[in-house]
């Protein structure tokens, strides 16, 4: 478990597509908007936790459609994102202000950043089983401890 803690460390400080967002979200909201995109970001982890304990995440693994779709899924997300930024700095330019978004709307945004990131699944099917070991019990509870371990 303390390998998988450094692990998991370590790799929580590599910066990615997540750490951009939430230090985007967060110059543009302030820190409050930082931490609530960063709890929906972790309340996508535990689905991708539930999905890889489950089995359901290795179906992207042999499915190239179902990949292709969560793919397009989340890059249209992602676009969708980058038009709101535009959309707000170009009207922060005109008035100085970003419009306001409510905690709801920041904890959802952190969600679906992280559940249309297809890599994260993937991630989470790679990096999680290699901690568990069949002999120690059931390898969904061992999966489920892992990944919420990895939030925590």
């Amino acid at each position: 478990m303390l390998t998988f803690l450094l692990a998991s460390a370590l790799l929580t400080l590599a910066p990615g597509p997540d750490n951009l967002f939430v230090l985007t979200q967060s110059a543009l909201y302030g820190p409050k908007a930082g931490i609530l995109i960063t709890l929906g970001l972790c309340t996508g982890l535990i689905m991708h936790t539930t999905l890889v304990a489950l089995g359901v995440a290795a179906i992207f693994m042999v499915s190239t459609t179902a990949f292709v779709v969560l793919k397009l899924a989340g890059a249209t997300y992602l676009l969708y994102l980058a038009r709101q930024l535009l959309r707000s700095s170009a009207m922060a330019a005109e008035r100085s202000t970003l419009p306001a978004l409510t905690p709801r709307q920041l904890y959802v945004r952190g969600i679906l950043m992280n559940i249309s990131n297809p890599k994260v699944a993937i991630f989470f099917l790679a990096f999680l089983p290699q901690f568990a070991k069949p002999e120690a019990g059931a390898m969904p509870l061992q999966l489920l401890t892992l990944g919420l371990s990895f939030i925590g």
